[in-house]
């Protein structure tokens, strides 16, 4: 997967709140729901979990068995995307005709990237000692004053 893909239309946390019928306060904690956003983008949520009635059981039911293990944006990304296993439409689409729950959850499972462990950059910013320093060489050969930084190869 190169690129997410970030199908909307998209609905406001309060927009969301009124088609989902609960209050703001109790949607942010749902774990039926798949919400994109944080830091300088709204919070958003997609369009497509939400009918007249509400949150769509089918993809409540698919989000909550994948989300644990999974980013919001990556579970919303593969179900729009067309997925060979299901003769090449999406497991929205495939959801949307009738299609088995059970049979995107197990694909969901096999298939959708898992949240990978903590990057570099994670453990760098964390409390973990900073890194010893290292004497970068100049054009020269010679070594210049001692740097903080990891060296380029440590990265």
């Amino acid at each position: 997967m190169s690129e997410l893909i970030l199908q909307g239309p998209f609905l406001t946390r309060s927009q969301a709140a009124r088609r989902a019928r609960v209050p703001v306060q109790v949607l942010v904690h749902r774990p039926d729901l798949l919400r994109v956003g944080g830091g300088w983008l709204q919070e958003v949520y997609f369009g497509f979990q939400f009918d007249d009635d509400g949150v769509r059981p089918e993809i409540g039911r698919t989000v909550q068995s994948l989300k644990p293990k999974r980013s919001d944006p990556v579970i919303g990304d593969w179900l729009v995307r067309p997925n060979r296993s299901l003769g090449h439409t999406s497991p929205l689409r495939y959801l949307n005709s009738g299609g088995s729950v059970e049979r995107v959850v197990e694909l969901g499972e096999r298939e959708v990237p898992t949240l990978a462990p903590p990057s570099i950059t994670d453990q760098l910013e964390s409390d973990a000692p900073a890194a010893a320093p290292v004497a970068a060489p100049t054009r020269k050969g010679r070594r210049r004053a001692v740097s903080r930084r990891p060296a380029m190869g440590a990265r």
